[in-house]
């Protein structure tokens, strides 16, 4: 990788105001170690169970089914917090439709590479963000269309997966959108002549132009949508606990772990896209 973007230096900026924020506020109300020390905080029940679940829905490069099983970069830390607790880590096969619903019904502990919005936000409880991005389109090499503005005013479909906070905004932004199960159902779409773009996130934008150089991206200016993505967690979830999962999450962070492990995936900065960029 090159050096940290402006979205990477976010990333660690957030994830140390969480942890401040969480000491302080712990401090504040008083409660932190009330919680700590009770048997029902989140973290003594997962040590109870000696199993960390974590619902795991695919957008490739950041969450992956290898072989039949599922990991990828945004697992990593809170594999090391299942680690140092010294449970089983455990990944829950979900849906982008079902995921939240999925934490809320207690089938996990945690819900990986979730984008903070206030929806769920009304729901669910969020961790610091794990890393930041932008939504942006992919199109056929071969399109005409080389800016958002010309997408979206083309009146044709615009494929999205079915319960993401991408899809969401770009329909705000007055696309005509093609709700499908998944990312890859909504690749096949276009090269179906389906739909005349994705709209993503930039990894599993990335991870699709990367594997088929028939697409290429296209980035909105000004942006459609950017966010922090992190982990879901219940929405009850304890001071103490929360703030073990942002440390985790600074920690992965800080020492590079992620920074590595997106590159051995051939994650690039939005701004260093080169030749994946429609020109």
């Amino acid at each position: 990788m090159t050096k940290p973007t402006r979205y990477s230096l976010a990333v660690i900026a957030v994830a140390v105001i969480a942890l401040v924020g969480g000491y302080l506020g712990a401090g504040l109300r008083g409660d932190g170690g009330a919680s700590a020390s009770s048997g029902g905080s989140w973290q003594e029940e997962i040590k109870s169970r000696g199993e960390l679940r974590v619902g795991v829905a695919i957008a490739p490069p950041m969450t992956v089914r290898k072989d039949g099983v599922l990991g990828g970069p945004n697992l990593i830390p809170l594999q090391r917090l299942a680690e140092a607790l010294g449970v089983k880590f455990t990944p829950v096969s979900a849906d982008w439709g079902n995921i939240v619903a999925g934490l809320q019904a207690g089938r996990y502990d945690a819900a990986a590479n979730l984008d903070a919005t206030l929806e769920r936000a009304k729901a669910i409880q969020f961790s610091a963000p794990v890393y930041e991005y932008q939504g942006v389109f992919v199109v056929r090499e071969k399109s005409s269309y080389r800016t958002a503005e010309q997408i979206i005013e083309s009146g044709e479909d615009v494929a999205v997966a079915k319960g993401t906070a991408p899809g969401a905004a770009v329909a705000e932004a007055g696309a005509k959108t093609l709700e499908l199960t998944d990312f890859t159902n909504a690749f096949q779409a276009v090269q179906a002549d389906r739909a005349v773009a994705v709209f993503a996130d930039l990894p599993t934008a990335e991870a699709q132009v990367q594997e088929n150089p028939e697409y290429k991206i296209v980035v909105p200016d000004p942006s459609i949508y950017e966010a922090g993505t992190g982990y879901g967690l219940p929405a009850d979830i304890d001071p103490r606990s929360l703030r073990l999962v942002n440390l985790a999450i600074a920690n992965a962070r800080m020492s590079g772990e992620l920074e590595r492990a997106y590159a051995e995936e051939n994650y690039v900065p939005i701004d260093q896209l080169g030749d994946l960029q429609k020109k």
